[in-house]
């Protein structure tokens, strides 16, 4: 039976698993209303917190048709090196292909590290296998794979505790049948099998070997997660569909996340750019800096026209991922940043992390070391006894004990350590904001800040006053944003192939028949999913260059565009990018990229109703040195038309917003608060 992704059940759900928070979203599609709640975390078992809050949620799961979440279980399988042992079978003389790589250093900044340590290869060498067979660049095959001999290493993997396998052969792009051979005999020794072609069938064998090696790192693991996940939302009502965020902002199924894991790396970050986007759509803004404050980091991003922003290879802790992610800048500042005094008495602020456990001093969990979140209770910008996510109570007293612990050493008050622990970390997250816009040509003057996370509508005022935006936007929830947006994005799959000639007629021609051949194997996917294709949509990328070029650049483009017009957008984009073009000049179509987008049911916004109008208390809260009496409004308070002028506090259960001096707070028509400078 064909499931239909579009069918409209009364309620939604969107999950982000953060790490100190884990949020849901709940929205009803007959009232057009969403509420929203928030649980720990559980690190050790991601999905023990997922089910947590569904239990929470007290929604009857007869009444749920759609749970989408956003997770970074494969992230941290990568980032904490603790995914499966994985054998790498190649083309023989191609074995150290994945340590050579680039041989440049693919770790940001380490160019004059004395000291550098490249990062280790996910497969050592003796896990590496380098066999009989070849195929040229042309795509003929001069060696067959030989059956024997991957059989009798099959046998010898299973006695050395591999649990998943990555197979990657030379010019495999040009001609996929011996990767297929071999990929058919693992298959029956082992569960988890990745093939280079399935998961990029582009040119350049690094990038391809490496992605497929991060794959099968990450495949069992991703693959138990999902399917226990799935089937225990499947027993609680066999109607409600569940899907995954993955990197490029659009929605993975179970088996897609169980086959190409690799595909869900950015998946959390990725839902909070489109639940921006969708909200964007709404109140009519197109050019949007997004600024996601979490416990351990910030992520910025930078949206033109209203288009997700992607790239098409991500550094991701020294390995190489070519596959399309959300382009994204992370620092190391967030709320749980611990801050520390260097033995000159240098302040300084992250990346370490206090974590969910234990977290700030000021959420009582034992937690003694000073914070940005402790710094801002000292501050009083976060209230004594305020509930931080339904859950945490704010400990003021000791806050003021862990930030005095520097602060005495500093010979200042805690006041004012507090003060310059918040001023280096809105510092640090103005650089990410500059580093995403004006190091890439955007005058970040241009863009609205739209602010979200647990702790971006405490600095995003600040933030931008740093790097001279005049509006912020703090959407509805903002706590629990990204789990909206898990809800706002449409099934996405991706397929390419390696064209590799000057554009001509001939080559248009050879593009548009690997648009249709693509596209129908997408639409098959999808239905072997049993999905409902109606609606389906497809976009044509071609990844281009001038003839001479190591480098390319991906446009969209129609597919029935003559041959000048497409040639003219590559060198309208390449312009833009580098401020010349050489008309003229051959160019190659190296790459053909088909997306196929599904939609799904999506939350629709409505015109919010204002509150009493007038703030629940006032208090003293420290801004520069001197203590201020301020109002404190509960958001729910808050009325369409009225004025909040600076300084002044809004609080809600996901997040608390600080309005600075010199600016002023309005309720937007959707419920999103806007911010902007006098």
């Amino acid at each position: 039976m064909m499931r239909s992704v579009d069918r409209e059940d009364s309620l939604l759900v969107g999950i982000d698993v953060g790490g100190t928070f884990t949020d849901l979203v709940l929205y009803n599609t007959k009232t057009k209303r969403f509420s929203a709640l928030k649980v720990p975390s559980n690190r050790d078992q991601p999905d023990a917190a997922i089910i947590s809050a569904l239990d929470k949620s007290d929604a009857d799961p007869k009444d749920i048709g759609l749970v989408v979440h956003g997770t970074t279980v494969a992230t941290n399988a990568l980032l904490e090196r603790r995914g499966s042992k994985v054998a790498f079978i190649t083309t023989k003389g191609f074995r150290d292909v994945l340590e050579l790589g680039r041989t440049t250093r693919l770790v940001p900044r380490t160019l004059y590290v004395p000291h550098f340590k490249k990062p280790k290869a996910l497969v050592d060498r003796c896990d590496r296998y380098a066999v009989e067979e070849r195929t040229e660049s042309n795509g003929s095959i001069t060696s067959d794979v030989n059956l024997i001999e991957l059989e009798n290493v099959a046998k010898q993997l299973q006695g050395e505790g591999v649990e998943a396998v990555a197979i990657g052969f030379i010019n495999s792009f040009k001609n996929t049948a011996n990767e297929l051979k071999a990929g058919r005999l693992f298959s029956a020794y082992f569960d988890y099998v990745s093939i280079s072609t399935d998961v990029l069938n582009e040119m350049r064998e690094f990038e391809r070997f490496s992605v497929c090696v991060m794959n099968s790192y990450v495949q069992p693991v991703m693959a138990r997660y999902g399917m226990a996940l799935s089937k225990e939302i499947e027993r609680r009502s066999k109607h409600t569909s569940f899907y995954t965020v993955g990197s490029n902002g659009g929605l993975l199924s179970t088996e897609a996340v169980k086959n190409q894991p690799v595909r869900s790396i950015l998946s959390g970050p990725a839902a909070g750019v489109a639940a921006t986007i969708h909200l964007a759509e709404e109140i009519h803004l197109q050019n949007i800096i997004t600024l996601d404050v979490g416990g351990t980091s910030s992520d910025v991003a930078l949206i033109a026209n209203s288009k997700f922003p992607l790239k098409r290879e991500t550094i991701f802790e020294g390995m190489i991922i070519k596959l399309p992610q959300l382009d994204i800048h992370t620092v190391g500042a967030g709320g749980g940043s611990i801050a520390s005094l260097d033995v000159g008495g240098g302040l300084h602020v992250g990346p370490e992390s206090a974590g969910a456990v234990p977290g700030p001093a000021a959420y009582g969990r034992g937690g003694s070391l000073p914070t940005v979140t402790d710094a801002n209770v000292v501050l009083e910008r976060l209230g004594a006894n305020q509930q931080m996510g339904g859950s945490l109570c704010i400990d003021y007293e000791e806050a003021v004990t862990a930030i005095s612990k520097i602060a005495i050493k500093a010979g200042i008050t805690p006041e004012n350590m507090a003060e310059a622990i918040l001023r280096l970390a809105v510092a640090k997250i103005a650089s990410a904001v500059q580093e995403i816009s004006a190091m890439r040509g955007h005058d970040p003057r241009d863009f609205a800040l739209v602010s979200y996370g647990g702790a971006g509508p405490l600095h995003a005022a600040l933030v931008a006053s740093e790097v001279g935006i005049k509006e912020v936007v703090i959407p509805p929830t903002p706590g629990a944003f990204s789990a909206f947006g898990t809800l706002c994005s449409p099934l996405t799959k991706d397929r390419s192939e390696t064209v590799l000639q000057p554009i001509t007629e001939n080559t248009l021609e050879t593009a548009r028949h690997i648009h249709n051949k693509l596209s129908s194997k997408l639409t098959s996917e999808f239905e072997n999913e049993k999905r409902s294709t109606k609606g389906i949509h497809f976009e044509m990328q071609m990844d281009m260059r001038y003839e001479g070029q190591a480098h390319e650049l991906t446009v969209a483009v129609d597919p029935d565009l003559p041959l000048d017009q497409i040639i003219e957008i590559f060198e309208k984009n390449f312009e833009k990018e580098y401020g010349r073009r050489d008309t003229g000049r051959v160019v190659e179509l190296v790459n053909v990229r088909i997306i196929a987008r599904l939609p799904v049911a999506s939350p629709r916004w409505t015109e919010v109703k204002g509150g009493s109008g007038s703030p629940k208390e006032t208090r003293q809260i420290y801004v520069s040195g001197e203590s201020h009496n301020v109002p404190i409004w509960a958001r729910e308070d808050l009325t369409q038309g009225s004025t909040i002028t600076g300084p002044a506090v809004i609080e809600e259960m996901s997040a608390t917003t600080f309005v600075p001096a010199s600016w002023f707070a309005k309720l937007g028509r959707v419920g999103e608060l806007s911010l902007r400078r006098s």
